[in-house]
């Protein structure tokens, strides 16, 4: 039994020990990528949940008709002309027949965006919310590796284009004026916490809903 190793397996071991540190800076590299791209998905989530919270209410605190129980169709202050009336509560190039969506039996503007205590979407507006990381020894919290804050944002976006218009190249898309009032709402949720910084947009419009048939029994 030999008590030493040859010069080759020395020479062996150490480019084997040589390839193992130089593969470590990648290895963290690639470990520091992953980690962000989890954490990158974990806040895209969060504002995705977040904006489909904020349009499960009204479009507007005026949408919702309690007589016809459902949402109408509002008039707009800087909405296009050619989205307006047209043949008692129908839009322009809506079909004419019942239970379709249609405007307020009584003419009613939508309003600016504002903190209310109403349930529109409006209420969302500039009102954070935090999301803790899960405290591991409490056993309390949601299960993320840091804490988030979702800022809503509700703009409206301008409506100005010419339908008539082919093809339609005069559609200004701009949700920065805060004075707009059009058909159509923007919800913005940016996501900051965990060295994240994104915002995700949903837009909803001003169309109302149908009204639903009555109920029947199986047979």
């Amino acid at each position: 039994m030999r008590s030493a190793m040859s010069m080759i397996e020395l020479v062996f071991a150490i480019v084997i020990m040589g390839i193992a540190v130089m593969s470590l800076p990648l290895i963290l590299t690639q470990v520091q990528s992953n980690n962000a791209f989890a954490m990158q998905q974990e806040a895209i989530l969060a504002a995705k949940a977040k904006i489909g919270d904020i349009l499960t209410y009204d479009w507007d605190d005026m949408s919702y008709d309690s007589n016809a129980s459902r949402s109408v169709v509002l008039d707009t202050l800087n909405g296009d002309v050619e989205l307006a009336r047209f043949n008692g509560q129908l839009r322009r190039g809506h079909v004419n027949a019942e239970n379709r969506r249609k405007f307020s039996a009584i003419d009613l503007n939508a309003t600016i965006v504002a903190i209310s205590g109403n349930n529109d979407i409006d209420r969302f507006h500039n009102q954070p919310t935090t999301i803790a990381a899960t405290l591991e020894n409490a056993g309390i919290g949601l299960d993320y590796a840091f804490t988030l804050t979702l800022t809503p944002a509700i703009t409206y976006a301008d409506d100005n284009a010419t339908y008539s218009n082919t093809p339609l190249n005069d559609f200004t898309f701009d949700f920065t004026d805060p004075n707009a009032i059009t058909n159509i709402k923007v919800i913005s949720v940016t996501v900051s916490g965990g060295e994240q910084n994104i915002t995700l947009r949903a837009f909803t419009c001003n169309i109302g809903e149908s009204t639903l048939l009555p109920s029947r029994p199986y047979r």
